[in-house]
């Protein structure tokens, strides 16, 4: 259900540029720390149009994911929004990160020079650019490779490069592909010439079928997370009615991409027309934190064998429940 407060903002944006109209008298604030990424574009309609009486919605841009998880385990901000992983690397290393809901199920694609690759099954005796060891692109991208019939180890050259790397290293002919999130991926597909060869969200749901009840194509991507025993977490009735308004933002928001670009385009850096592609290919979901916890679950035990590190059982007390 969209929210009144969604609603007048999408009437004003429609006849001038927004003015956030932040109230100094709310009660509280709500600090939430987020990636400046397509990921975070029902955040930033949060930040400006702060649907909670009494509660400022206060989102901030972060680069450094150990920096971000450092600052939400301090305390200097109630919730983080990050790759589902690094929270569950903190939970199982005995950290006290708690996950909220994820809110991105699907954001990546594998980007390469040309039409040749249409399959991961293709990407035989191929060269790919990984952002690093045991990242969330590394373990499900071997999962993908093993699903098609191929040994990520021998059938294919797998190296390791950052984004900004690994843009470069395929225009010059040193990779053949590389899977790239968005809002890059588009950009790179817009202004580069690249193509955009596998959309993961598809990959998955062909490698896992459609045995999640409706949620196929969905992995759990970009996750929210608070610490036990915050402020935040406490109050279950903030906490549960901070989700429902993000939940709103985020199916408000994959129904008016040209909208959600015209709003994210500024503060995240990106021109318009490419957010407007990245955000409608971007697979935004807050589902119920029941239905939450199951695929999560469910995701984690398929690509436990190609995780890094501890891989023990993600209990009940990782995932608040209201």
């Amino acid at each position: 259900m969209i929210r009144i407060a969604v609603l007048l903002f999408v009437l004003l944006a429609s006849i001038a540029p927004f003015a956030s109209a932040k109230d100094t008298d709310r009660e509280r604030t709500i600090r939430v720390l987020v990636p400046k990424s397509t990921s975070s574009v029902p955040f930033i309609v949060l930040d400006r149009t702060d649907p909670i009486e009494g509660v400022d919605i206060s989102v901030e841009f972060f680069i450094n994911h150990p920096v971000a998880m450092g600052r939400l385990i301090k305390g200097e901000v109630d919730l983080l929004f990050t790759g589902t992983s690094t929270g569950w690397e903190n939970h199982l290393n005995g950290g006290p990160v708690v996950m909220v809901n994820t809110g991105v199920w699907g954001v990546s694609y594998l980007i390469g020079r040309d039409d040749s690759i249409r399959s991961f099954a293709d990407l035989e005796g191929k060269r790919i650019a990984i952002p690093f060891p045991g990242s969330p692109l590394d373990f499900q991208t071997r999962y993908l490779l093993s699903a098609s019939g191929l040994d990520p180890d021998g059938d294919l050259v797998i190296q390791y490069a950052p984004f900004s790397q690994s843009v470069p290293m395929l225009l010059s002919g040193k990779i053949d592909a590389a899977p790239l999130p968005e809002p890059l991926a588009t950009n790179v597909v817009t202004n580069r010439n690249l193509v955009r060869a596998i959309d993961y969200k598809t990959a998955w749901a062909d490698a896992v079928g459609d045995n999640t009840d409706g949620f196929a194509g969905h992995s759990p991507q970009v996750s929210l997370f608070t610490v036990e025993n915050r402020d935040v977490d406490k109050s279950d009735t903030l906490l549960i009615q901070f989700t429902e308004e993000w939940m709103a933002a985020s199916d408000w928001v994959s129904r008016h991409p040209s909208d959600s670009a015209a709003i994210s385009s500024a503060p995240l850096g990106f021109p318009e027309p490419v957010l407007e592609t990245a955000i409608a290919n971007t697979l935004f979901t807050v589902p119920s934190f029941e239905r939450n916890r199951m695929l999560v679950r469910d995701y984690y035990d398929r690509v436990k064998r190609y995780l890094p590190g501890k891989r023990g059982t993600l209990e009940d007390a990782f995932f608040f429940t209201p």
